[in-house]
């Protein structure tokens, strides 16, 4: 779809992957999908559009239907998490 936002998440090896946004597939709703990609394939350069990745490095999908309520939650404790980090705040499990 012309209007989804893709996302790769590339910061921990063993929990990487990508996101993907696209509002209105359902009407009033932001779908939200996720593929988690096996540790042993390299992210770097890759692009889930054209992607070069077998069937076999999709280790997991998700896909779930959020309302606007929903979406704004999100945002806000996204946005919370960022600041409590950037502030040093923020809870390390060593």
């Amino acid at each position: 779809m012309e209007n989804s936002i893709k996302i790769k998440c590339n910061a921990i090896s063993y929990r990487k992957g990508f996101i993907e946004v696209i509002p209105e597939i359902h009407q009033g709703c932001i779908n939200i999908e996720t593929w988690e990609i096996h540790s042993e394939f390299d992210l770097d350069g890759i692009d889930l559009v054209d992607s070069q990745l077998p069937d076999s490095a999709f280790v997991a999908n998700t896909e779930i239907e959020m309302g606007i309520p929903e979406a704004k939650q999100l945002v806000t404790v996204l946005l919370k998490a960022i600041e409590q980090i950037e502030a040093g705040d923020a809870f390390i499990n060593v």
